[in-house]
């Protein structure tokens, strides 16, 4: 499921970088256990980013 849902999110962070915090708030909320995990590959790669 995570393979599933990682390139996903990163072809929709490189188009949309204005909703990457949009994305944080919503990980933020919906904090299960294997979402910690994806909250801080995205955490990575909005610091790569910026």
């Amino acid at each position: 499921v995570k393979s599933k849902k990682f390139p996903i999110v990163f072809k929709s962070v490189r188009k949309n970088p204005k909703k990457i915090t949009e994305k944080r708030e919503f990980l933020r909320k919906t904090s299960f256990r294997p979402n910690r995990f994806f909250y801080m590959v995205v955490n990575l790669l909005t610091t790569v980013n910026t």
